[in-house]
């Protein structure tokens, strides 16, 4: 048996030893010879409902196809995908079990807080999973900030307890008293949020649907009316990035710097790089990370009065 270095090797080798042209097995499979140049030159991998057949064709098994693996003994892509099936079922049995509890249990407020912040810490869990997921699909480099999550689910039980009493300590460092704040989303619910985390730190927090109304405020208000915006990216009438850009060429000094942090879903480098090119001071990702956030708002404060 070839013991080939990708999965696309792999299937160019099986094709030639079956003494196949790429037409004849991309006829045979039912797809392109465009497909068939692009699995072998690992641009792309065949849909996994193809791998019955492909198998069949290249008389293999289907693990045999599976089994491949790039590099230094470390996994395909494909792989890796479906080995994170376990970490994506993990994180969401605890969510479903805290929440049944939390029902059971909604007159005990202990309880109840300690199932929520379970449920909580597992969401971000899965969001971190399924950031790997991406990145494994399309081969991006692992983040500062997924590194700081745990790698894998033996880690999940360590981690839930640690990260539940770091957040409960982190929070009790920051007070916006006396700062205002303005809130540019187009989803209700994300203002609403954003708000009450805000505000529960002493800020006084302002909303803005869209950046058309981001920037009509600002431009209404006293310079340094707001201490910071948190701009939303995809907004309807105008989005964030634009917004920003008609802040940042504002006749008022004071109010064309007022910092401004991105909040967004979409989180990957070009993402975050369009936000700095469109002159945003930091980037935080949805969804909401208490303790981030304000540490991301300290930081970008502090520099606006240095």
């Amino acid at each position: 048996m070839l013991n080939p270095k990708t999965l696309g090797a792999y299937i160019r080798s099986l094709r030639l030893q079956n003494r196949m042209t790429q037409a004849q097995l991309a006829e045979k499979a039912g797809v392109t010879d465009k497909a068939v140049s692009k699995w072998e030159r690992d641009l792309s991998y065949p849909d996994i409902a193809l791998f019955p057949r492909l198998a069949d064709i290249l008389g293999v098994t289907v693990n045999d196809l599976l089994k491949e693996s790039v590099g230094e003994g470390r996994p395909s892509r494909l792989l890796q995908i479906l080995g994170m099936s376990h970490d994506i079922r993990t994180p969401l049995s605890i969510i479903i079990g805290c929440s049944n509890l939390a029902e059971l249990h909604h007159e005990d407020p202990e309880r109840l807080t300690y199932y929520l912040e379970s449920i909580r810490i597992s969401g971000e869990y899965l969001l971190r999973s399924i950031d790997r997921l991406m990145q494994v699909t399309y081969q991006e480099e692992d983040t500062a900030d997924s590194k700081r999550y745990p790698g894998n689910v033996q880690e999940l039980g360590d981690y839930l307890n640690h990260r539940a009493k770091a957040r409960m300590d982190a929070l009790q460092d920051f007070d916006f008293s006396g700062k205002r704040f303005l809130v540019a989303d187009d989803i209700m619910l994300n203002r609403e949020i954003a708000a009450e985390i805000l505000e529960q730190a002493g800020a006084v927090t302002e909303l803005a649907e869209n950046g058309i109304e981001a920037v009509r405020m600002l431009e209404a208000a006293p310079a340094g009316y707001y201490d910071l915006i948190l701009m939303d990216i995809m907004m309807p009438e105008m989005d964030g990035l634009e917004a920003t850009r008609r802040i940042r060429k504002l006749e008022d000094p004071r109010k064309a710097s007022v910092p401004i942090i991105a909040v967004s879903a979409n989180v990957y480098e070009k993402d975050r790089k369009e936000a700095a090119e469109a002159g945003m001071d930091a980037f935080v990702e949805k969804p909401i990370y208490i303790d981030r956030l304000f540490e991301t708002m300290t930081e970008c404060l502090n520099k606006s009065t240095e």
